[in-house]
């Protein structure tokens, strides 16, 4: 009976996907980079399709009243066995007095969504059509692993003894490479002093991550999940003199071998969960957390884009790449929390964005897909002003819905990445904090979450589906 209805259901996957009926968003960001936020606002969003007047809150998704958009909600997942994205906790954070932001997720969960249409294509004029979204969720602290499914042991060794270079004035690894050169790699496993080191480590790695840097490998190590003490997290990166030829139970063929479980048992398998029939990407990132970080976070950022992309499937997407071996054909890359600026400085953000990622856009479009800049935020906690200054002039100020806060201007932000712009950006951005205790716009249950350039992102990812 199991066997009848996986077939049945497969069957209607294929379906789906063979009338582009159905389609997989990607959406790929850094820890803390606002992933969580924008899922549970395009599920707000969605579930408000169909209802009077949307269409002036979302004035830049012209599809959406071109197609006469009837209904929009949450459908039946397509795997069970998967957890579901919790948005209705996410709402309950946003409707709490005072409203606060949803809680990062810890694990995979996925949530599908039904849209409910008349298709616009001339072939099928006002025919009655439904188009399924289905979006996964995951643990920001895991993508970069994804990195690791073409290393090698000696390679992701060697790519760490690099990072060390790089980051060492942000995060010491002294502790653990002290700890760590009394390691004999041909001796014995000594599980207990291993895993004091592997803690060193992976306190470092924790260090890493809490100073904004985005290169943390294993992501697992600082996020198990339910992995958390299973050998296959028992082992390090070997960034001393390589000891040649070794036994097969020696310490470092056994944290070699654990290294390959890890990829192949851990990593490959997140990656066919998870992104190896995307057929749409938004990657985000928080480009005002990069600067904030410095250069060191700021570079390591950018590098660690080109190398990420490089393991996901981009081209054209046609009937058979849907049903057979997927492609990702459009990349939105957004610099998210933009209610943290002005609207004049949106634009040198988005050059930015641009310049950030640069090279990670060569790799995407050299395999033959679109790609489009984007500011966004998710959920807005700011509102955008303008006040007129003792001088005569006018200026454009952030306001938030707290009683008896007065407005006020964050700082510029640069449009390219120099030594200079970076100074002048950590002296000058926010002198008073007033970014670290912002809080969501308060909003009405029957109304959608308030955002910023949302419209542009729905009609970018699904004004050629409708």
């Amino acid at each position: 009976m199991d066997l009848f209805k996986n077939i049945i259901k497969a069957a209607e996957r294929g379906r789906n996907l063979l009338l582009d009926r159905e389609i997989r968003i990607g959406i790929t960001g850094l820890s803390r980079g606002g992933k969580t936020a924008l899922i549970t606002s395009l599920v707000n969003t969605v579930s408000h399709f169909g209802e009077a007047n949307l269409n002036v809150l979302l004035p830049r998704f012209q599809t959406y009243e071109e197609s006469d958009m009837s209904y929009g909600g949450i459908a039946q997942p397509r795997d069970l066995s998967v957890a579901a994205f919790p948005y209705r906790q996410a709402m309950d954070a946003l409707f709490s007095d005072p409203p606060k932001w949803p809680e990062p997720t810890d694990g995979v969960s996925e949530i599908r969504l039904e849209l409910r249409y008349r298709d616009n294509r001339w072939l099928r004029r006002g025919e009655q059509r439904r188009l399924f979204i289905d979006i996964w969720d995951y643990p920001g602290e895991w993508l970069l692993d994804l990195t690791l499914l073409n290393l090698s042991y000696e390679e992701f060794s060697s790519r760490i003894r690099d990072q060390i270079v790089k980051v060492r004035e942000v995060a010491c690894p002294d502790d653990w490479i002290s700890a760590g050169e009394k390691l004999d790699p041909k001796g014995a496993v000594d599980d207990g002093y291993l895993a004091r080191v592997v803690s060193l480590y992976t306190g470092w790695l924790r260090t890493c991550k809490n100073r904004g840097l985005a290169f943390v490998l294993p992501g697992r190590f600082v996020l198990p999940g339910h992995l958390e003490g299973a050998p296959v997290l028992q082992f390090l990166p070997w960034i001393w003199e390589h000891p040649g030829t070794c036994e097969s139970d020696s310490l470092y063929a056994v944290m070699e071998n654990r290294y390959e479980a890890y990829r192949e048992q851990v990593v490959r398998k997140f990656y066919r969960e998870c992104f190896s029939k995307i057929d749409r990407q938004i990657v985000i990132i928080d480009c005002i957390q990069a600067l904030k970080g410095g250069r060191e976070t700021f570079m390591d950022i950018n590098d660690t884009f080109q190398i990420l992309l490089q393991n996901f499937n981009y081209g054209n997407s046609t009937w058979w790449n849907r049903l057979f071996s997927p492609k990702i054909d459009r990349v939105v890359f957004a610099a998210s929390k933009c209610d943290r600026i002005t609207y004049d400085e949106h634009q040198h953000m988005l050059s930015l964005l641009k310049s950030m990622v640069s090279q990670a856009v060569g790799v995407v479009r050299a395999e033959g897909a679109h790609c489009e800049y984007l500011v966004l935020s998710a959920i807005r906690a700011t509102d955008c002003m303008t006040v007129k200054l003792k001088s005569g002039e006018e200026q454009q100020v952030l306001k938030t819905d707290n009683p008896g806060e007065a407005p006020f201007f964050p700082g510029s932000v640069p449009d390219v990445w120099t030594r200079e712009n970076m100074d002048f950006f950590q002296k000058y951005f926010d002198p008073a904090g007033m970014l670290s205790r912002l809080r969501p716009l308060r909003f009405k249950p029957d109304q959608p979450v308030p955002q910023l350039n949302l419209d542009v992102l729905l009609e970018y990812l699904l004004g050629d589906k409708l």
